[in-house]
């Protein structure tokens, strides 16, 4: 992702009259849920047994 940082950097730079806003965010996220459990569900579900 960094080369992928560094290319979008480069066409701001070259080009800035294309960009609205800064480059997108692109570092990944520490933990990834396919099936995320809501924390209301997992609550009730520790408490019911």
């Amino acid at each position: 992702m960094d080369k992928r940082k560094k290319v979008y950097e480069k066409a701001k730079e070259q080009h800035p009259e294309r960009w609205a806003n800064d480059i997108r965010n692109w570092e990944l996220p520490e933990t990834v849920a396919l099936n995320p459990v809501k924390e209301k569900e997992h609550i009730d579900a520790k408490i019911s047994g």
